[in-house]
């Protein structure tokens, strides 16, 4: 009788290490590879989309207005999608300083800064001037790549010079994932470029 204690706990160990087979066969049995559930349901495919969440003209827009409202009497210059869903956005004042700033994906809220860039002044004559020479808002250019894009994803635009006109550059992503390079004339409104991009 001296061995009935060392015999039940045996038996205890046995029973807990069978449940454990049982339960882990049974895990193994619920993922086939073709990756269905206990029902038999398959999951719902991967979303495959290039462009970052929240990169919509909607919520292009709604960051705009947000980083403007940030900064009093400011244009914005530059706004993109970062792979994380926020946007990074700059604007510039009227006397050339450049300002840049974090707004949330859907646009809502600035989530760091906004920070002014310490530039000389040759880099604010060159915002400046980028400005005056532009007829187009960011609005109004992102409304002029999504027509030249039709349902297009824009993913980046910043007003830039080329060979001496000042322009918006647009990195977008079109219906059929394939990445896209438009250059839109600030001034006419004329669509320079669109290439596939690298």
């Amino acid at each position: 009788m001296s061995n009935s204690p060392r015999r039940k706990r045996r038996h205890i160990a046995y029973s807990v290490i069978a449940g454990v087979l049982i339960a882990v066969s049974a895990g193994c049995a619920d993922s086939d590879d073709d990756g269905a559930d206990a029902a038999g349901t398959p999951p719902a495919p991967a979303a495959t989309s290039a462009a970052p969440a929240g990169a919509g003209i909607d919520a292009l827009n709604r960051a705009g207005e947000t980083a403007t409202g940030a900064v009093p009497d400011s244009t914005l210059i530059s706004i993109e999608t970062e792979r994380d869903g926020r946007w990074e956005v700059q604007v510039v004042t009227p006397d050339g300083t450049e300002h840049e700033m974090d707004i949330s994906g859907d646009g809502a809220t600035v989530t760091m800064g906004p920070t002014s860039k310490n530039e000389d002044e040759d880099d604010k004559t060159k915002h400046r001037d980028r400005i005056q020479a532009a007829r187009l808002d960011y609005r109004a250019a992102a409304d002029a790549v999504l027509t030249e894009v039709p349902n297009g994803t824009i993913t980046e635009l910043n007003i830039d010079g080329n060979n001496g006109t000042t322009v918006w550059e647009a990195d977008v992503i079109d219906s059929s994932q394939t990445k896209r390079e438009v250059t839109v004339d600030a001034g006419s409104g004329e669509i320079l470029h669109n290439t596939a991009g690298r």
